[in-house]
């Protein structure tokens, strides 16, 4: 993954995953900096809806089904 800012463009490293309390929590390198990402109930929604949208819909399918065109 990668994050850009104005401060620069950083690569996302997960590392590991874990559940604390209602929160998914993501393991990562940012850069030189070890984080944790907590995702929380009321982001769930978004993720979901994000993950929802056609086109999102259509590049995961792309993704992750391999197409091979007919001769």
């Amino acid at each position: 993954m990668k994050v850009e800012s104005p401060a620069g463009e950083l690569e996302v490293h997960i590392t590991g995953t874990s559940v604390e309390g209602e929160s998914i929590v993501l393991d990562a390198d940012l850069g030189v900096w070890d984080i944790k990402v907590f995702i929380g109930p009321r982001d769930f929604r978004l993720f979901l809806s994000v993950l929802l949208r056609a086109d999102v819909l259509l590049l995961l399918l792309k993704r992750l089904v391999p197409f091979h065109k007919v001769k």
